[in-house]
């Protein structure tokens, strides 16, 4: 015989523990009755015209800004920047154009390359000169201007 087998002969399968006659049939109203009453829900607020339409009038704002981001982005990249096939004809078209124009004009080049470029471009200063119509003052026509090569690096 098994241990369990011993036990329950021994003492049997009562417990002792008993449930009350009809506690199961009482237990549902003694729990309701103790428990504090349900709140009533709140009447809601109507909603106004602006509370109702203002994630579209955020969402319009954003779009707008996105535009207008996009706008100043493609300005500043646009293909119409200075360059130095015709020097004087580019900077006399930029100045023509309203002040907040001139952002796109800006430069995105270093100085090392816009000077390497110059360099490549104009063999001597009277070229340099005749193209831009500048005249160097006495103490410079004589001051020597090494030309780098593209095997050189910057200092």
């Amino acid at each position: 015989m098994r241990k369990e087998e011993q036990l329950i002969e021994k003492y049997g399968r009562d417990s002792g523990y008993r449930v009350p006659e009809g506690y199961f049939e009482a237990l549902n109203s003694k729990i309701m009755a103790d428990l504090p009453p349900y709140p009533e829900a709140e009447k809601t607020v109507p909603m106004s015209l602006w509370q109702r339409i203002k994630p579209y009038a955020y969402l319009a704002a954003m779009f707008a800004g996105i535009w207008a981001m996009m706008n100043v982005f493609h300005r500043i990249s646009s293909p119409e920047t200075l360059n130095l096939d015709n020097p004087p004809a580019a900077i006399a078209s930029a100045m023509e154009l309203e002040t907040d124009d001139y952002v796109r004009y800006i430069s995105v080049e270093n100085d090392y390359a816009l000077e390497r470029e110059v360099s490549e471009s104009y063999s001597s200063i009277d070229e340099f000169e005749a193209d831009f119509g500048y005249n160097l003052k006495p103490e410079f026509e004589t001051l020597e201007i090494p030309v780098a090569t593209l095997s050189e690096k910057p200092v």
